[in-house]
């Protein structure tokens, strides 16, 4: 049985031919998107989560003191372990030392 010969092109199939025809390099588009200045961009570091709830807190503090400050991802719900923990280290722990220092006085 003879071999077809490789240069001549095979039919093409629906799935291999490209749905659009490539850009020519030259031609620049019809339309140009407007650049946003550093200040128009929004980052999410900027942006703040939703702030916390007085009975999330008190959730909070009552699991740390079940639990021995683990297993945070339980301890509220609706509430990521990484966002309880920072909550209770940088929140409500300052709070209550705080307070039990003014206490002294």
């Amino acid at each position: 049985m003879p071999r077809k010969a490789m240069n001549t092109p095979s039919p093409s199939k629906p799935y291999d031919r490209p749905s659009t025809p490539p850009p020519i390099k030259d031609e620049k588009p019809d339309f140009l998107t407007p650049k946003k200045s550093p200040t128009e961009r929004k980052q999410r570091v900027d942006t703040p989560g939703r702030k916390w709830s007085s009975d999330e807190l008190l959730d909070l503090f009552n699991h740390a003191l079940k639990t021995d400050e683990k297993d945070w991802d339980k301890a509220v719900e609706g509430r990521t372990a990484k966002q309880c923990s920072q909550t209770w280290k940088k929140t409500l722990l300052p709070f209550i030392k705080q307070n039990i220092e003014n206490k002294k006085s």
